[in-house]
């Protein structure tokens, strides 16, 4: 590809990355990680802080970052919190293509980043209030500069990248970056039967820096914590989360296989390519796969792989699993992927129209392109305007693909396939996004009842006092939460109360007399809120019971 194509294609990428910057804080991570990063401007601290209290559950390198982004833009904003994760994102599409074109060609480093910023879960996090965007970053480039050392092509500069993003990884997120890329080496080791390529990485160098990043963060737990601190940190948040989350109270423990679906689904629509990795042909030493590649060699897709499987097996082997911690796995993933698929390409580019796999790999790509927007369109029993147009533009662009194929126009196909792709991400990010923030966007409600009780009262809630809006009520309104029981409500008698229900509101505390209930939303089939008012309605208070904002459904 020409350096002015790889510039536009860039500029396209940097542009889906940011898609989306705008909207508010969506329900349940969004508001807990802007609401901390909130209060670490406001009293920076060594250690995280959510409604007031020590949050340990994670290094603080991420809310830093945030803070110092909120400084820089004048306040606080959803905007300012989600375009550190929209950096952080662009940021690892870079190092994929820079990593794919040194390693392969870059062809096969361009096909590897748009491959990776239209699957699904790259789309949904790299649009996030999340940490894991950053992870992700700091560990592509630690498996970079890895693969740089242990092939043989470089020491020097990559040792001092290797262990200085390690250490960024441990400071963002704690011990489970360096774990995942030890475990990937692992695999790599005992597929080449050999511990030669190890002392390249001068280890006894790197756990010096581990332990001394480690000790560093122990070290400012403990002033600011003390040992019950350090404690937390380290025991409850790392081997307690790995081995039994119940403890933890995450709620995100998961049996042993739960990434054998998982995984599939992040990287959709690119099942072809994923799927073709599993074909023993693909990795025999006389393969003829890649006759037709040369610059797909075999030592680099080895290390690809055994990174992917190392990291996937220690995420599979811990207790607490989630979609997004596939992250770190995705970048090397899809560079794999991407040798494979230019490999396939190259022998099979003149043939699509007989080709079965084409076709099925383009319908993937559609569904993905439409399959967001229909869905919530149908839940919601819309009919907006604009969504609908986007589904009319995307039936366009199929039957482009369909009649381009048939008549053998192998690059115009191509193109019209990535355009598909590209439209996907718009779909979910943009228009199914839209459509839904009624569903997921609690500040609208919040900024109502925060309308509602006088200036300088904390919030009293009721109910499920979870995270999101221990996050959500400080970070629109200012005002700290006060988590109450039900049964002192009768004895305090507060003349606020906020309540949330993560049961539809089926089991939600209601209360007699004098209290009255102003109003009540639902934001989705799992969280009910509603606020109550002690005293009896009259006059114009009567008439504002249900006056706060909704969504409308066009």
């Amino acid at each position: 590809m020409s350096p002015r194509g790889t510039a536009a294609a860039f500029g396209l990428l940097l542009v889906m990355s940011f898609l989306g910057v705008n909207r508010d804080l969506w329900t349940p991570d969004e508001p807990r990680e802007a609401e901390i990063s909130r209060e670490m401007l406001l009293a920076p601290s060594p250690v995280p802080a959510l409604n007031g209290q020590d949050f340990l559950e994670k290094p603080p390198l991420y809310y830093w970052t945030v803070a110092g982004a909120f400084v820089l833009t004048g306040g606080p904003s959803a905007t300012t919190a989600r375009a550190v994760s929209n950096i952080a994102s662009f940021l690892t599409l870079v190092l994929v293509f820079l990593w794919g074109r040194r390693a392969f060609s870059a062809d096969i480093g361009l096909l590897a980043a748009i491959g990776l910023a239209t699957s699904e879960q790259f789309m949904i996090s790299a649009h996030w209030v999340l940490i894991d965007p950053m992870l992700m970053l700091f560990m592509t480039a630690a498996a970079w500069a890895t693969s740089e050392i242990v092939l043989g092509r470089t020491r020097g500069k990559a040792v001092l990248a290797l262990y200085a993003s390690l250490a960024l990884a441990l400071w963002t997120k704690g011990l489970i970056g360096p774990v995942l890329l030890a475990s990937g080496l692992l695999v790599y080791f005992a597929a080449k039967r050999s511990l030669a390529p190890l002392w390249r990485l001068r280890p006894f160098t790197g756990a010096a820096v581990m332990i001394a990043a480690t000790g560093a963060i122990a070290a400012l737990i403990y002033t600011h914590s003390g040992m019950a601190g350090v404690r937390e940190w380290f025991w409850v948040n790392h081997v307690q989360r790995f081995i039994d989350p119940s403890h933890t109270g995450t709620g995100h423990d998961q049996p042993f296989y739960y990434y054998l679906s998982a995984l599939p689904i992040a990287v959709f629509p690119w099942w072809l390519p994923f799927a073709d990795l599993f074909r023993p042909s693909r990795w025999r030493r006389d393969s003829a796969a890649f006759e037709s590649c040369p610059e797909a060699p075999r030592e680099t897709r080895i290390f690809l792989g055994a990174l992917s499987v190392g990291m996937l097996a220690i995420l599979s082997a811990s207790a607490t699993k989630r979609g997004i911690y596939l992250l770190p796995v995705l970048p090397p993933l899809f560079l794999l992927m991407a040798a494979h698929a230019r490999g396939w390409w190259t022998r099979h580019a003149g043939a699509l129209r007989g080709s079965g796999a084409w076709w099925l790999q383009a319908a993937f790509v559609l569904g993905l392109a439409a399959g967001p927007t229909a869905l919530v369109l149908a839940y919601l029993r819309s009919t907006n305007i604009p969504a609908l147009i986007f589904l009319a533009a995307v039936v366009v662009l199929g039957a482009a693909l369909v009649t381009l194929t048939r008549r053998g126009a192998v690059r115009p196909a191509l193109a019209t396939l990535g355009a598909s792709a590209v439209a996907g991400t718009f779909g979910l990010i943009v228009v199914a996004s839209g459509l839904a923030t009624g569903q997921k966007d609690m500040s609208p409600f919040v900024q109502w009842v925060d309308e509602k009780i006088p200036p300088g009262e904390p919030v009293y809630v009721v109910g499920d006092v979870d995270e999101t809006v221990l996050g959500i009520v400080p970070f629109v309104t200012g005002r700290p939460v006060v988590p109450t029981d039900a049964a002192d409500v009768p004895r305090s008698q507060p003349r606020w109360l906020l309540v949330q229900d993560k049961n539809g509101g089926r089991t939600a505390p209601t209360f007699d007399p004098p209290y009255r209930q102003l109003d009540a939303r639902s934001f989705g089939p799992g969280r009910y809120v509603a606020l109550w008012e002690r005293g009896a309605a009259t006059g114009s208070d009567a008439d504002s019971v249900t006056s706060s904002p909704r969504t409308p459904v066009q």
